[in-house]
């Protein structure tokens, strides 16, 4: 087939799916579009697909996540149009556009895929994500540059929570603070979404307004990705400081601030590493790779905790429902139910190098049985 890609994101899965694509016979363009872009109504990029398609004949469009924008434009050009999302929960305010026939949008977290089923879309799969260990495989790793006891590759996940209790009412902020306390000591569960209600925000925005007639007025959806991003960064904080002050911890994200330094004395800051080339070697190269999930994913296996195995790392993870369906716990990763738990975890595996070499080992070989790039492509292409 004839594909046109697009990647809005430097997607980090965007190359390894192109490879197996062109791998099994496909041709593909793939366009990295850098501009500003409006998901939902954009005519600079509107003009631009629109020339796209008419300089080749294809069969159909592909993105990672979806956009509103580029399905609008396969409608009217009534041709197929292929999402695969890699990111949980979607960014997108609303379903809009999702219901056009020519949509075919694969979700990687069944709790994603079955909420926006639930709304009544027939369009709509579950595709966990993949791995291209053939590439990894190849990676010659530098034990001396990336070597430590413990690793953690990601954000530390700032939030506007903080910022948007200072206005809130002495009840509002209580009961933030009542949300935050028990989603932290949750894993498996995710309760932000049920309990952070339109009423209540809309409690919040009249507060706001009380304050001052030009105050922001945030949407429920954006107080709950605050409240999930919140309770987020401080498992990830807490954890990294614990860790630290007994095993040697290196960090991967980019800058810090003063006070997130302060807390992270012990934690060896190390910047951001590139996806293809740095990241793989850390992952070889630590004794204990860290993934704590976001907690606004659901349910879903991010594409972390896959990279990790997929490279022969040994993975220590939050427990995820569908890592917990999919991996055997304790003999392909080994996940957590509580920070204390992931200490004590962290601790026995470092002091059995056997063990922990054997779990890494076992996870390798279900990467590479369960999560080829073939064979979700070929589950991509066949509806």
């Amino acid at each position: 087939m004839n594909i046109l890609l697009y990647d809005f994101l430097n997607s980090y899965i965007q190359h390894d799916l192109v490879y197996y694509l062109e791998k099994m016979g496909h041709h593909c363009t793939n366009v990295l579009y850098r501009q500003k872009l409006d998901k939902y109504n954009d005519s600079i990029f509107t003009e631009r697909m629109e020339r796209d398609l008419k300089s080749g004949h294809y069969d159909l469009v592909l993105t990672t996540n979806f956009w509103p924008v580029v399905s609008k434009v396969c409608k009217e050009k009534d041709i197929k149009y292929i999402s695969w999302f890699f990111d949980s929960p979607p960014n997108l305010p609303t379903a809009e556009c999702m219901e056009y026939e020519c949509n075919r949008i694969y979700f990687f977290a069944r709790a994603d895929y079955e909420r926006y089923k639930a709304l009544g879309l027939e369009n709509v799969y579950y595709l966990p994500l993949a791995v291209n260990v053939e590439r990894l495989r190849q990676i010659s790793v530098d034990e001396s540059k990336y070597g430590s006891e413990i690793s953690f590759v990601g954000k530390l996940y700032e939030s506007m929570l903080p910022a948007l209790m200072s206005h809130m009412d002495e009840y509002q902020k209580g009961y933030i603070e009542g949300v935050v306390k028990t989603q932290l000591q949750l894993y498996g569960g995710y309760i932000v979404d049920d309990v952070i209600t339109e009423e209540f925000t809309e409690g919040v925005r009249k507060r706001y307004r009380q304050l001052s007639d030009k105050a922001i007025q945030v949407s429920r959806m954006e107080l709950a990705w605050a409240v999930a991003s919140h309770v987020t960064h401080l498992e990830r904080m807490t954890l990294l400081s614990i860790l630290s002050s007994r095993h040697q911890v290196k960090l991967y994200t980019f800058e810090l601030s003063d006070d997130e330094k302060n807390i992270l004395k012990n934690v060896e800051f190390c910047g951001p590493v590139n996806y293809l080339d740095e990241m793989p070697q850390v992952f070889a190269a630590s004794k204990i790779n860290l993934c704590p999930v976001l907690k606004a994913n659901r349910s879903g296996i991010p594409l972390r905790a896959l990279d990790v195995m997929g490279c022969g790392g040994f993975l220590l993870s939050a427990y995820q429902s569908e890592l917990y369906e999919y991996f055997l716990d304790g003999q392909e990763c080994v996940m957590y139910t509580s920070l204390e738990d992931a200490i004590a975890k962290a601790d026995f595996y470092l002091a059995h190098d056997d063990l922990r070499q054997q779990i890494a080992a076992a996870g390798r070989a279900r990467i590479e049985e369960a999560f080829r790039y073939e064979d979700r492509i070929q589950e991509l292409l066949s509806r």
